[in-house]
């Protein structure tokens, strides 16, 4: 019985997850996000999306000189209990992320960054 209620407590963990966040805020280590209706143009942001679809909306370019131009990069996560691997792209290649879900709700997403890793495509194929 305890597992099943576990397993019903995850999903709907999950299922808050699932959404647009916007508006980072980062205190220390900790990155507080706000839920959205959707991504802001020309502002970060991230989607988590069913079957493990995951969008981020960042810098198009190495430049974080105003004006800055934004992209989608498309990527993908999966979650084991509070810990959320990411896999996505970026202007220069490909980026791996690990978070660490503080706490969640209908409005709020805090995380932790555990690990952030930037790998360049080469650029002289």
């Amino acid at each position: 019985m305890a597992c099943e209620k576990n397993n019903e407590n995850e999903a709907a963990n999950n299922d808050l997850l699932i959404g647009s966040w916007v508006n980072p805020k980062q205190n220390d280590s900790i990155v507080t996000y706000e839920r959205s209706e959707g991504l802001v143009d020309n502002e970060y942001g991230l989607s988590f999306n069913e079957d493990n679809i995951f969008i981020e909306r960042k810098n198009a370019g190495w430049c974080g000189t105003p004006p800055i131009s934004y992209a989608d990069y498309d990527g993908t996560w999966t979650r084991n209990d509070s810990v959320i691997e990411i896999t996505v792209g970026y202007w220069g290649g490909t980026a791996d992320y690990t978070w660490k879900i503080l706490s969640i709700d209908e409005a709020i997403l805090k995380i932790i960054v555990l690990e952030q890793n930037y790998q360049l495509e080469d650029q002289q194929k």
